[in-house]
């Protein structure tokens, strides 16, 4: 039967088939982007931009990887509620905005890079949301265990 333990198993293993995706993406994204120029009659800069823009993402969407991986054992072991998660939490919604920028100055090139920009900075603000729902959280758990 489903349950809670199943879900986040789930997710674990997304979370590594995305490492997965990303690993394989670096090393053959000079591969895919010139593929893609060729294929949609794109210039030469349009596969340095997308190249580049990919190796300047890479290393947040790795932090956000393993803060996701993190923060999915953490669930597993029962402890939700904990400074280490907020923690994990701000650290995925500055790679948001990381990304965001960095689609912001591609997109001065490649316009559909603006779409990305919007995603990662709405997907970023929502992580600060929850980020603040835990914050709280944390707070009311840490009161209600100084009470009698």
């Amino acid at each position: 039967m489903w349950n809670d333990r199943k879900s986040i198993q789930l997710s674990l293993a997304l979370v590594d088939l995305f490492g997965l995706i990303a690993l394989v993406c670096a090393c053959t994204m000079p591969m895919i982007a010139g593929w893609y120029a060729e294929q949609f009659g794109r210039s030469a800069q349009m596969r340095r931009v997308l190249t580049i823009a990919f190796y300047c993402c890479l290393p947040f969407a790795i932090a956000a990887l393993g803060a996701l991986h993190h923060l999915l054992h953490n669930l597993l072991k029962e402890r939700p509620f904990i400074a280490q998660n907020v923690t994990l939490l701000r650290v995925l919604s500055w790679c948001c905005f990381a990304v965001a920028l960095i689609a912001l100055v591609a997109c001065r090139i490649y316009l559909p890079f603006l779409l990305v920009c919007i995603a990662a900075a709405f997907i970023g603000l929502i992580l600060r949301v929850i980020k603040n729902v835990f914050c709280t959280a944390i707070e009311i758990q840490t009161e209600n265990d100084m009470t009698i």
